[in-house]
């Protein structure tokens, strides 16, 4: 049926809507103003419902960690595999004393060293029996694909309605891939390096700015040109001398010193002396990942995790000290989630943030002895916290007697078949980000329906 005048018109409205906040707040972004600022200029110049609008970020922020080398075992000691964990038979690599997470739409063990336990039902991790085993690579590929994109890019060209000042961060040799739209990412080698990309030149040490009074001073002569232009006062052009009198202010501003890593923060993540240096070096990374959400700077990080091989930790007694370290750093990840409220939306980080975990083989869940590389039928995983948008726990299983189960694209028991469960898993890692929207997500979903199958559907 035709739209009649109305409708269209209305339609033409919201587009043009859209376009103005996506272009001010861009803008805004590049020229270091802060969004709160830009919020505030839309509200006076295109109304309270433009403003609110632009306040709300469409897609949530996103975290990527890539346990390569086989690290990404140790993550199963969080959420084994419920039936291995059920039976503990001899010689399995899981610990007793596992207990099943309450109000999960599937079955979902936490085992004694899982973080995130505290978690409603609803926010628990969703995890998937996908991909191929890819032993001994710190870039593995099968559980990162997307009908031909990479899951890492795919979030960034989501997350480009939500422009950042640096879209996407990589931190060591993690491969993104591509996806059309995509973000050129900016790589530094550890969390510090995330700290060094807000360091404003102008301010460092040497620099022109670098003593605060310096910084105000050119604020402030800033300030009195543009009143004594003339043409600050025209309605044609005082909205870019206000844009530029923020910029003005961000040169002059370091933000490396707010995202600098402090003591308290090493302490409240329990990073000491006796804490392994792949755990810290993680640690590390998601402290100032949540800094650099906070105030807007970033988008998405992809980082990389343990990268350890971690063949002896049963033998050796590993197993019982990395995980309880593991778990704390993530649970004091999601707790600082939980209470760091964006400065630009003033919600909870933790409601606007996915966390995913993918790596190249969770070794053998059966046989802790030397811990095999080798999985039941060749399987592999990945975890997802997806703040609320997926349906929680197992989807695709492995029992105490070695066999497997995937699913379909309805979600139900089927045949395993690692390419197709791996695309089920990423279309829903999408949607997580792109906050349940299907269309979004449909130039890289090709035809899947994530809503009401492994998503929730979108609120109305």
């Amino acid at each position: 049926m035709a739209k009649n005048p109305f409708a269209k018109r209305d339609e033409h409205h919201e587009l043009t809507r859209r376009a103005l906040i996506k272009w001010s707040v861009a803008a805004g972004a590049a020229l270091g103003v802060s969004r709160a600022k830009i919020f505030e200029i839309l509200e006076r110049t295109g109304g309270k419902d433009v403003a609110m609008a632009a306040s709300e970020n469409p897609t949530t922020r996103s975290v990527h960690v890539v346990a390569g080398n086989g690290g990404l075992a140790w993550f199963t000691a969080f959420w084994p595999h419920n039936d291995i964990a059920a039976a503990v038979p001899a010689g399995a690599a899981v610990k007793p004393g596992g207990t099943l997470a309450t109000g999960t739409d599937n079955k979902l063990t936490l085992s004694v060293d899982a973080p995130w336990k505290t978690l409603p039902g609803q926010r628990q991790v969703t995890a998937f029996l996908c991909g191929n085993n890819e032993t001994h690579t710190r870039q593995p590929q099968s559980v990162v694909g997307l009908n031909g994109n990479n899951i890492f890019s795919v979030a960034s060209a989501l997350q480009s309605s939500s422009p950042s000042v640096i879209p996407i961060i990589t931190i060591g040799d993690v491969d993104v891939g591509t996806a059309p739209g995509s973000a050129r990412p900016a790589n530094v080698g550890d969390g510090n390096g995330i700290v060094g990309l807000f360091n404003s030149a102008a301010s460092r040490a040497g620099g022109l700015l670098s003593k605060t009074t310096d910084a105000a001073l050119y604020k402030a002569h800033f300030d009195a040109f543009t009143q004594l232009n003339r043409a600050a006062n025209r309605s044609t052009t005082k909205m870019a001398y206000t844009t530029a009198s923020g910029a003005a202010q961000f040169l002059g501003t370091n933000l490396a010193a707010k995202l600098q890593i402090v003591q308290t923060d090493l302490d409240r993540y329990g990073i000491d002396g006796n804490t392994r240096n792949n755990v810290a070096a993680i640690g590390r990374s998601l402290i100032v990942s949540v800094k650099a959400f906070k105030m807007g700077l970033t988008n998405s990080v992809v980082l990389p995790a343990m990268d350890d091989d971690p063949h002896g930790a049963w033998d050796g007694g590993d197993i019982n000290t990395v995980p309880g370290q593991l778990g704390k750093v993530f649970d004091a990840f999601m707790n600082d989630l939980a209470n760091t409220v964006d400065d630009n939306t003033m919600k909870a980080l933790g409601d606007d943030t996915v966390i995913t975990i993918h790596g190249d083989t969770t070794k053998d869940p059966l046989n802790k002895g030397g811990w095999p590389d080798g999985t039941p039928n060749n399987t592999n995983t990945v975890y997802v916290y997806s703040a609320g948008h997926l349906k929680s726990g197992w989807y695709g299983s492995i029992d105490r007697n070695a066999n497997v189960k995937g699913f379909d694209a309805q979600g139900n028991a089927a045949t395993y078949n690692g390419g197709n469960t791996a695309k089920y898993a990423m279309a829903s890692i999408a949607y997580a980000i792109a906050k349940r929207d299907e269309r979004a997500i449909s130039n890289f979903a090709n035809g899947l329906t994530i809503s009401g199958v492994f998503g929730r559907p979108k609120d109305l």
